[in-house]
Parts: C-alpha cells; sequence; structure tokens
C-alpha cells in the first residue's frame, strides 16, 4: 500500500552535451511539506556522501513549482521536464538553470490532474505520463499551457471499466527500442495481500480496448506486495528493473531491486535481485522505497529511499546495473549537506542517445 502521497522524484545520470557529455545526478522533493518544498538539487557524477550540490532549482514568484515527482532529461532540446504532482503541471526546465528561474514552458492540461511521473519519446515527438493518479495519458512534446488534449490514453482499469488493468500505477519507463510502455502496479486485491505486478503496453496502446501486452506477477518474480513499485528499463542490455518494499515476512525490512529480462511474462524468476545492510537497501522504521533510475551510459542504478519524517533525511544510493545479493553499493547520498529532504525519489529515465545515433529508431 501507498506510503506517500508520492514520492517518485528523479534522480539519473544525464549526458548532458555532446560529444563531451557531462553526467551529473538530479534529485528532485515530492512532498510538499518538505522545506523548501519543490526543490531539485544536481550532484556532480560520482558524487558520495554529505556533499553539497553543484546547483539547485529552487521555487519562486517566477517558478510556482511545488514538488518534484519525477524528472526527465531531453537531450535534444538539452532541458528537463519535471513532473510537479502537487502542481498538477509538467514544467519544462534549462537543463543548467540554477536558481529561481521560471520554466521555458508549463502544461497543465486538466487530463493531467495529479502527474505522478513523465517520459520523453524523442523519436516520436511525444510525452507520456501517469495522469489523474491512474492513467497513462500522451502529449505532444511540446505541448504547453491548459488547452492541449491527450493524443492516446490507457484509462484506469478499476471497477470493470476497462481491460487495462491499471490500479494505481506508480512509475512509468520506456522501452523505445520495443515500442513499449512499461507501469510499475499493484493488484487491488485485499485477499492475497495486493501482489505488486508490472504492465506492459504497446506504446500505440488506446482507448477501453487498450490491453497490457504482459503482465509480470507471481510469487516466483519476488515482486511482493502492498508496496509501490518503481521500474526503470536499461535498453542497453534490455533489462527492466523493479524496486519493491520488503517482501512478508522479511525480519530485515530490506528493499529489494529485481532484474528481469525486457520480455519477462507472468510468473518469471528474476535475472538477479540486489537487497541487504551492505547494499544500502535495509530501511528504518519509517522509511519507504521512493524511486529508480537508471544511466544508460555508465549502467548505474540509481536508488531513493525516503522517510515519513519531513524531519529526517532519505538517501540516494547508487548500483552497479549487474549488481546482485547483498553487494556494497557504489555511493549512497544523504545529509544535511546534500540538502536531499525526508522525500527523494527518482524516476526512470531512458538515455537518449540522439547525438550518438540519430533519431534511428527509439
Amino acid at each position: 500500500m501507498r506510503k506517500s502521497p508520492f514520492a517518485a522524484c528523479l534522480l539519473s545520470m544525464l549526458c548532458l552535451s555532446a560529444p563531451l557529455t557531462r553526467a551529473e545526478i538530479i534529485v528532485g522533493n515530492a512532498t510538499p511539506s518538505d522545506n523548501p518544498s519543490g526543490i531539485i538539487n544536481v550532484f556532480a557524477n560520482g558524487a558520495n556522501g554529505n556533499v553539497a550540490p553543484l546547483r539547485s532549482i529552487n521555487p519562486g514568484t517566477f517558478n510556482p513549482i511545488v514538488t518534484a515527482s519525477s524528472i526527465e532529461y531531453e537531450p535534444g532540446e538539452n532541458v528537463i521536464y519535471v513532473a510537479d504532482f502537487w502542481g498538477q503541471a509538467i514544467h519544462v526546465y534549462e537543463a543548467l538553470a540554477n536558481g529561481y528561474p521560471g520554466p521555458l514552458r508549463t502544461m497543465n492540461s486538466p487530463p493531467l490532474g495529479q502527474v505522478r511521473a513523465v517520459r520523453v519519446d524523442r523519436a516520436h515527438d511525444e510525452m507520456v505520463a501517469i495522469a489523474s493518479l491512474h492513467s497513462i495519458c500522451t502529449w505532444p512534446r511540446l505541448a504547453a499551457g491548459s488547452g492541449i488534449s491527450p493524443i492516446r490514453q490507457i484509462p484506469w482499469g478499476g471497477n470493470n471499466v476497462s481491460t487495462s488493468q491499471l490500479n494505481n500505477p506508480a512509475s512509468l519507463a520506456l522501452n523505445r527500442r520495443r515500442g513499449e510502455i512499461v507501469v510499475g502496479d499493484y493488484k487491488d486485491d485485499s485477499a492475497a495481500g495486493y501482489p505488486n505486478r508490472i504492465l506492459v503496453f504497446s506504446r500505440l496502446a488506446d482507448g477501453a480496448a487498450a490491453t497490457p501486452l504482459r503482465v509480470i506477477e507471481g510469487p516466483d518474480t519476488q515482486l511482493g506486495g502492498r508496496s509501490n513499485v518503481r521500474v526503470a528499463v536499461d535498453e542497453e542490455t534490455q533489462t527492466l528493473f523493479a524496486l519493491v518494499g520488503p517482501a512478508d515476512g522479511d525480519a530485515t525490512h530490506s528493499a529489494s531491486v529485481i532484474a528481469f529480462a525486457a520480455d519477462a511474462n507472468g510468473n518469471a524468476s528474476p535475472l538477479r535481485v540486489i537487497s541487504g545492510l551492505f547494499a544500502s537497501l535495509v530501511m528504518a522504521t519509517g522509511e519507504y522505497p521512493s524511486g529508480l533510475g537508471i544511466d544508460q551510459d555508465s549502467g548505474r542504478l540509481v536508488i531513493s529511499i525516503a522517510n515519513n519524517n519531513p524531519d529526517a533525511r532519505g538517501r540516494v544510493v547508487v548500483h552497479s546495473r549487474y549488481a546482485f545479493g547483498n553487494a556494497f553499493p557504489l555511493a549512497v547520498l544523504t545529509g544535511e549537506g546534500t540538502g536531499i529532504t525526508s522525500a527523494p525519489g527518482t524516476a526512470t529515465v531512458t538515455f537518449d542517445r540522439i547525438f550518438r545515433y540519430g533519431f534511428d529508431g527509439y
């Protein structure tokens, strides 16, 4: 079950220029009760420990952001797309913005509602979002203002309204090579313990007839239940990652990062699992997993652990895409100096290789 209104901000390593790449870590803040609400902190590549950010995007008179629930870097424009859950908007900023900048544009179409995540599909000039808490909507990438209707919509699947099986989608990833939308969710089945699941749709799925191509669920998956599933897709290795809370009966109370093949379906067994104390994934009372992202170039997974206590600090944990078991992390960002609040999060960023391959297929 969900433990916060939503904490799925982004954390991702970003390539910010070409041909000289500039990898950085961006951490949002997804809870309006935190101070300051809406701040976005940017850290140097390789940052570790209680280190100060390189720069920050702050709310202010010209920047009405309330929360940063999800952030997506788009290298074609050299901008970041920010899902503002409590502000019910998608804001677009210059990638190197600092201080109190106003957004380049804002999209706040009524169907967007409380937006949990946004992803950009540059090849098709679209952006995809979890809209109004329950549906998946696609808009033109450059949409701005409040008068833009979605191009496509995968509607909520509750109460037999549609065949989509969407219940309470918490996270969103794109597998552009396969033309797929990957959604982290859980099944509304209290008798079964609200089992976690991953729904995979065609990017062209639309309307009441929209049906998942595949559903990953079942005891062999180790996805467990009662938690918001955060998903990320590693397009380089065609691996799907899921971040989940502790399994029932787990005395260590550890979050887990579970890897599947991109074409996994049904009660599939994981390729590998990261979990445990040394992995910095064991959680104290009040902590919960709040986001997952991946840097396609370096192959580093970025994981966020949040805290229900607004006076506490969350942490960001970095692992290799090939890590397994109780592996030590590559880095852990936490502490007062970082400016990371109680509700940091990561949302999937699928690295856009337009400078390397052009617009050839994804």
